[in-house]
């Protein structure tokens, strides 16, 4: 399983064409969170350089050569469970999982580390 957030994800996204061409079936989760979440905590919510364009994520498998990877877009805990399931009884496809969060859902911890780390940066 890959879990990784939409911002990184546009930096990588390609290798699901590899995925593809090598005959692999992972379960891929993005986390749609509109952006550096993480970063947002650190620098700022407002600020525009953790802003990325929204992409249309369940098409991508599609357009990097996997036709017939499964994908869902998500935003409750039972449309995930329902993803993951699915991705259980299928191990030979791919399931993409585009989970959908709000811009700053931060655990808790996160948010203590972020504000250190702010304070950090502002001294």
């Amino acid at each position: 399983m890959l879990l990784i957030g939409d911002g990184a994800a546009q930096l990588t996204v390609q290798e699901l064409g590899a995925f593809g061409r090598e005959g692999l079936a992972p379960v891929v989760v993005v986390v749609n969170n509109d952006g550096y979440t993480v970063e947002r905590a650190i620098h700022g919510v407002t600020a525009e350089y953790n802003d990325i364009t929204g992409w249309r994520w369940t098409e991508l498998p599609a357009a990097l050569g996997v036709p017939d990877a499964l994908t869902f877009r998500v935003s409750t805990y039972g449309e995930l469970d329902d993803a993951l399931s699915t991705a259980a009884a299928t191990p030979d496809r791919m399931v993409f999982v585009e989970v959908m969060l709000g811009r700053m859902d931060i655990p808790p911890l996160l948010t203590e580390l972020a504000q250190s780390a702010s304070d950090a940066n502002s001294s």
